[in-house]
């Protein structure tokens, strides 16, 4: 685990890693040691082991609809392609050659503008990439993923009031800043390595103002997991 978290990387939950290319546990800057969770949940969850065949006989549509967020998580990773069929409650796994025949037979019923391609943003960025090259080699540009719909409604905001709805500012930027305004969001747990910045400010003498109907722990009590 320490040998992952410190090489050089490229982390699954925000493409730059605890250090990226320069090397593990320092962040952008360079600080070292800086920790990040996110990171390390990515890791953890590469190391469970595969979810075995009998699961899916044991599990019934139903009784996943039950299971939480955190359980689902926890029963291994997903490692053979598994089918729903009509009327069916239960999936069942099927072999790689069976998947990529039922995917290529519905391509070819369509015309690539039918087509939608969308992957997860939990999904690593290599992932990613070789999905949207796929999509493009069909002849289609529909590519997606989770940031469009997370941030669409900000990025919408952002552009009819500052003009671009995309960031105009780094992370080092904010380490100069007297007062910094967190709207809708939760560092402490999705940003942590924002959180730190929060704290720096906050101890030098500058202001965070928090503006989210939610009450975040971590924006109450200015700690990081990180």
């Amino acid at each position: 685990m320490f040998r992952a978290l410190s090489s050089r990387n490229a982390c699954k939950t925000c493409a730059v890693g605890m250090g990226g290319q320069k090397g593990g546990m320092v962040n952008e800057r360079g600080s070292f040691p800086e920790f990040c969770k996110k990171s390390v949940q990515a890791i953890a969850a590469d190391l469970q082991g595969g979810i075995k065949e009998d699961f899916w006989k044991t599990y019934s549509l139903p009784q996943l609809r039950r299971f939480s967020p955190y359980d689902l998580e926890h029963c291994g990773r997903l490692v053979q392609p598994v089918r729903l069929t009509a009327g069916s409650q239960y999936y069942e796994p099927i072999s790689w050659d069976e998947a990529f025949r039922g995917i290529l037979a519905q391509l070819k019923g369509m015309t690539p503008d039918e087509t939608f391609w969308y992957f997860s943003g939990r999904s690593s960025n290599e992932a990613g990439f070789l999905l949207q090259l796929l999509a493009r080699l069909s002849g289609t540009n529909n590519v997606n993923n989770c940031s469009y719909y997370c941030h669409q409604a900000s990025g919408v905001g952002l552009k009819s009031s500052v003009g671009t709805g995309t960031a105009t500012i780094e992370l080092d930027d904010l380490e100069h800043a007297d007062c910094v305004f967190v709207i809708g969001g939760n560092p402490a747990s999705n940003h942590p390595r924002l959180m730190h910045v929060l704290m720096h400010i906050r101890q030098h003498g500058g202001q965070v103002v928090v503006i989210n109907p939610v009450i975040e722990t971590g924006l109450v009590n200015f700690s990081s997991p990180g």
